[in-house]
């Protein structure tokens, strides 16, 4: 297995090997709290690899982040709210698979800068059903959206967020519900991964493994900095860089 793991590195280019560690300190952070990053991760890695060959790496480091997550939050969660999003969210997940088995690269990568500018308008946006949110349609619509946008772009935690502020949840218990809903709709997501858009092999797992301890740094980092730095700021920074990656990556 070492050797293995050795062999993967040599074949990375000094470059490649900067933006792998990047976005494996990134999600680990993500996964600590601060909710954005996947969406910046994501648009470096699609314009790097490719959109469909960094979907499947980049579940896998979700993945293993989220082991890290769920050791923390074990217990934070709104589990009422987690279930009736599940349903809808499965949907979701299968019409994306299913659409994004019939479309090329290209296509793909404008259809991940698409949803990662809808997701930063909902983010920053006007918070239109926080007087409706227990309207009948709300919590479907909300999971479906989640649930498409994580199978086609692997983003869809401003859709979410932007749906629990509006519960007004305390802190902790908003990014435990996130933590353990994604924990499980990953796991969903990863059967078409593997044998519908074969974007897992044993060569991603091994890369994933390779950055497992970025991972886990990069989480210690989010626990750390959840604490001290201003989230405003730091989540209108994630924005506009986010926001022009994006642009890049739909015009590249």
């Amino acid at each position: 297995m070492i050797k293995g793991l050795l062999a993967t590195l040599q074949e990375w280019t000094s470059w490649e090997l900067i933006y792998l560690a990047l976005g494996a300190l990134l999600v680990g952070m993500e996964k600590a709290g601060f909710k954005g990053l996947s969406m910046l991760v994501v648009s470096i890695y699609a314009m790097v690899m490719g959109g469909k060959a960094s979907a499947g790496l980049l579940l896998l480091f979700f993945m293993l982040a989220d082991v890290f997550a769920i050791r923390h939050y074990y217990s934070k969660a709104s589990f009422s709210i987690v279930w009736k999003l599940l349903g809808p969210a499965a949907i979701g997940i299968i019409l994306g698979g299913l659409v994004g088995q019939y479309i090329n690269d290209a296509v793909y990568k404008n259809v991940i800068a698409v949803v990662i500018l809808a997701c930063l308008i909902l983010s920053v946006g006007p918070k239109w059903w926080e007087q409706t949110e227990g309207a009948k349609g709300v919590v479907q619509g909300v999971g479906f959206l989640t649930g498409f946008s994580t199978m086609i772009a692997n983003v869809s935690s401003p859709i979410l967020a932007v749906y629990l502020l509006s519960l007004h949840l305390p802190k902790v218990k908003f990014i435990g519900t996130v933590v353990w809903f994604f924990f499980i709709v990953n796991f969903f997501k990863l059967p078409f991964h593997i044998w519908v858009w074969k974007t897992i092999q044993w060569e991603t797992l091994t890369y994933s493994l390779i950055a497992l301890p970025l991972l886990g740094l990069g989480f210690a980092m989010g626990l750390w900095g959840i604490k001290r730095v201003s989230e405003q700021y730091f989540r209108w920074l994630i924005v506009g860089v986010t926001f022009l990656a994006a642009i890049r990556l739909l015009f590249s």
